[in-house]
C-alpha cells in the first residue's frame, strides 16, 4: 500500500487533454501515458475514464468491439481476459478515493497460461482533495517466474547447504567466522554459538596452524585462486579429526564478501591411509631387513625391479647393478628358463620351493631354495622371490651320502672279512685237527687190514678216532652258530655265554638284566643283542686286556638300553677304527634303528651304550 499526490499543475495538464488545449505540456503528458508498459488509466469520482493509454484501448476494443473514449464508464479489462477472476473494482476504487492507495498482484489464466499483473491504484490530490485515481496494471509474469526460479534456486541451495556432509564456513578479512553450515554440528559437534565471531584458528590443531596461517596469506595475496589443504582440527569433545578443505577469497564478490571454506571430514580415510602406510612400512622393513635374500621381478620380462641388502651381500652385485639385470643373469647357464617356462614353475612356489643353482658375481656356484608369489608392484604384475642359500646343507648331504656309501662298503667288507675269517678258521680246524684225526683213523683201518692179529684193536681205535672227529665237528659247528636259546630266553642264553667265557678267561664278568617284556621282544632283536654282547666280549678278551666287564640290559618304558663297560686299554674315539668288530656292531644295531654311544679314551677303558626303541 502506498499513497501518492498529484499537484495542481498535474491536474491542469490533464485538463489540457482535449481538442482545444494542445499545448506542449499536454503533448508530453499524453506521450508519457501512451508509452507506459501495461495498462494505464485515470478515472474520476464517477468511475469514468479521464484518460487511458493505447495498450488498454486496443485490448478493450479487441474484447468489447468498440473504442473507449474519455467519459466512458470504466470497464473491467482484466475480468474480460479471465472471466473466472473478477476483482471487486468498485470497492477497490472506493478504498482509494477514501485515501488508501492500493497495490496488489492479481493472478489470471489467459489461454491456459498463468499470468500475473501488478495492480496499482493511486489517489490524485489537489488542495488536499482526491479528485481522481491513477491506475495501472503491469504484466509481471516473467518477473514472477524469475522470482519463483530464484526462490526455488535459493531453496535448493539452502537445502544443499543444510543437508551437505561438508562444512561450509564464511569468515571476514580478519579470519573471524560469521557463518557456518549446519553440518558443523553433525560432523564436529559445534553449535552456531560455539563458532560465531571466533577466529578460524581457534579450532585448528597446533600441527596444522602453520599451514592455516600460510593459507590465509595466500588467500589475501591471490584472491583469484582456489586453494586445497588437509587440516587436523578439534571437534567439540577435543578429539582430533582430519578435514580436506578448499578455500577461496570472495571478499569482493557482492552478496558474499567473505573468505569461503568448504571442508570435508576425511578422518576415516586418514586412518585407513595411516594403516596402509604402516603396512607398507612394515612390508618394506620385512623386505629390506630380511636376513634372507629377497627380490622383486617383472612377471613378463623377469627384469629385476628391487632387491634387499641380503641379496647384494650374497651375490656380490650392487643394487645399481641388479637393477640392470634379469633373473636369468644369476642362474646357472644350464638351468636358465624363459618367462613362459619360468612362470609355471613360479606358480608352484606358492606351495613349495624349487632348488636352483645360482652364480655369484665372483663366479662361485651356489645352491638356493627359491620361493615366490605374485604381487602388484607399482601397478604392474610382479613376483616377489625369496632365496635361501643351502650350499653348505647340500655339501653336508653329499658328505653324508659319501660317508653312508663308505660305511656300507665297510660293512660289506666287514661281512666279507668275517666270512673269510670263518672260512679260514673252518679250513684250519678241518686241516689241522679233523683232517689229522681222520688220517689217524685211516691208518688204524689200514693196519687192521695189513695185520690180522691186530685187527680188532685197530678197528676199535679207528672207531674211537672217528667218534672224536664227530665230537670235534659238533663242537666246531656249535662255536660257529652259537646263539641264544629260544626255549630258555635271552637272559639265560647270555648267562651261559658268560659262564663259558669265565671258564676260559681269568677276568670278572657281571650281568644285570631287567627286561620285564622280554617274552614279547622280537627274536631277531634278541639275536642282535646276543651277537653284540658276544662281539664286545671277544673284543675285551682279544684287544682290551680288561680284568672286569659289566653288562647291563635295562628296559625303561619303550626304551631298551644295552650297556657294556670294561676297564681295559680303551681307545681314542676321534680316530677312525680299522677293525671290523665295531663296524659289525653298528650295522647290527642299525637293523633295529639302534643308536650307539661310545665313551672311551686311551688307558681308561671303554663304555658302549646301544639304545633301541621297542
Amino acid at each position: 500500500m502506498q499513497t501518492s499526490s498529484v499537484t495542481h499543475s498535474d491536474i491542469a495538464m490533464q485538463a489540457t487533454i482535449g481538442p482545444n488545449r494542445n499545448t506542449t505540456a499536454a503533448a508530453i503528458l499524453n506521450g508519457v501515458i501512451e508509452n507506459t508498459e501495461g495498462y494505464t488509466w485515470i478515472v474520476d469520482k464517477n468511475l469514468q475514464y479521464i484518460v487511458c493509454n493505447g495498450h488498454l484501448r486496443y485490448t478493450l476494443k479487441q474484447l468489447s468491439g468498440r473504442d473507449v473514449l474519455p467519459g466512458d464508464e470504466v470497464i473491467d479489462c482484466l475480468g474480460m481476459l479471465d472471466p473466472t477472476q473478477h476483482l471487486p473494482w468498485p470497492a477497490i476504487y472506493q478504498e482509494a478515493f477514501n485515501g488508501t492507495a492500493q497495490r496488489f498482484t492479481h493472478q489470471l489464466s489467459i489461454q491456459q497460461k498463468t499470468v500475473f499483473y501488478d495492480i496499482r491504484i493511486t489517489p490524485v490530490r489537489e488542495d488536499n482533495r482526491i479528485i481522481a485515481l491513477s491506475c495501472s496494471a503491469l504484466d509481471i509474469t516473467e518477473r514472477k517466474r524469475a522470482e519463483e526460479g530464484l526462490r526455488q534456486s535459493e531453496l535448493k541451495f539452502r537445502s544443499l547447504i543444510e543437508n551437505s556432509t561438508d562444512i561450509i564456513t564464511m569468515a571476514n578479512e580478519e579470519g573471524n567466522i560469521f557463518y557456518g553450515s549446519p553440518s558443523a554440528k553433525n560432523i564436529l559437534g559445534y553449535e552456531e554459538a560455539d563458532y560465531m565471531g571466533r577466529h578460524v584458528c581457534s579450532f585448528i590443531h597446533p600441527d596444522s596452524l602453520p599451514a592455516v596461517n600460510e593459507l590465509l596469506q595466500n588467500l589475501m595475496q591471490h584472491p583469484d585462486e582456489l586453494f586445497t589443504i588437509d587440516l587436523k582440527v578439534f571437534d567439540k569433545q577435543g578429539n582430533e579429526r582430519w578435514v580436506l578443505g578448499m578455500a577461496s577469497n570472495m571478499l569482493q564478490m557482492p552478496g558474499i564478501n567473505a573468505l569461503v571454506g568448504n571442508f570435508r571430514d576425511i578422518t576415516e580415510r586418514k586412518k585407513a591411509e595411516e594403516l596402509i602406510k604402516e603396512s607398507e612400512d612394515l612390508y618394506k622393513n620385512l623386505f629390506y631387513n630380511s636376513p634372507l635374500p629377497k627380490a622383486i621381478c617383472d612377471a613378463a620380462t623377469m627384469q629385476l625391479l628391487e632387491v634387499n641388502e641380503a641379496t647384494t651381500q650374497l651375490y656380490g652385485y650392487s643394487r645399481k647393478e641388479f637393477m640392470q639385470m634379469k633373473v636369468n643373469d644369476i642362474v646357472s647357464p644350464d638351468e636358465q628358463l624363459n618367462s613362459q617356462e619360468f612362470l609355471p614353475k613360479l606358480d608352484n612356489l606358492n606351495r613349495s620351493s624349487i632348488l636352483r643353482r645360482h652364480v655369484k658375481k665372483n663366479g662361485e656356484t651356489i645352491f638356493v631354495e627359491v620361493w615366490g608369489h605374485a604381487i602388484n608392484y607399482k601397478g604392474r604384475t610382479a613376483w616377489m622371490l625369496q632365496a635361501n642359500d643351502i650350499t653348505d646343507k647340500i655339501e653336508l648331504q653329499n658328505q653324508l651320502v659319501e660317508k653312508e656309501i663308505q660305511r656300507r662298503q665297510e660293512v660289506a667288507k666287514a661281512v666279507i672279512d668275517a666270512q673269510e675269517k670263518e672260512r679260514t678258521t673252518l679250513g684250519r680246524e678241518l686241516h689241522d685237527n679233523i683232517s689229522q684225526m681222520l688220517g689217524t683213523a685211516k691208518l688204524y683201518l689200514n693196519c687192521a687190514l695189513d695185520t690180522p692179529a691186530m685187527k680188532d684193536d685197530m678197528i676199535t681205535r679207528s672207531r674211537n678216532a672217528i667218534s672224536d672227529v664227530v665230537e670235534e665237528i659238533r663242537r666246531l659247528s656249535k662255536s660257529m652258530i652259537e646263539t641264544f636259546n629260544k626255549a630258555v630266553g635271552l637272559e639265560l642264553s647270555l648267562n651261559d655265554l658268560i659262564q663259558k667265557v669265565r671258564a676260559a678267561q681269568p677276568f670278572t664278568i657281571s650281568l644285570y638284566f631287567a627286561v620285564p617284556d622280554e617274552p614279547q621282544l622280537d627274536d631277531k632283536l634278541k639275536m642282535t643283542i646276543f651277537r653284540i654282547v658276544q662281539e664286545l666280549l671277544n673284543n675285551a678278551i682279544k684287544h682290551a686286556n680288561a680284568t672286569e666287564v659289566q653288562v647291563a640290559i635295562v628296559q625303561k618304558n619303550r626304551q631298551l638300553l644295552l650297556t657294556i663297560a670294561d676297564d681295559g686299554n680303551g681307545f681314542d674315539t676321534t680316530q677312525k677304527s680299522t677293525g671290523i668288530g665295531i663296524t659289525n656292531i653298528i650295522s647290527r644295531a642299525e637293523l633295529f634303528n639302534g643308536r650307539i654311544k661310545i665313551e672311551s679314551s686311551p688307558g681308561k677303558g671303554c663304555r658302549m651304550q646301544v639304545r633301541f626303541t621297542i
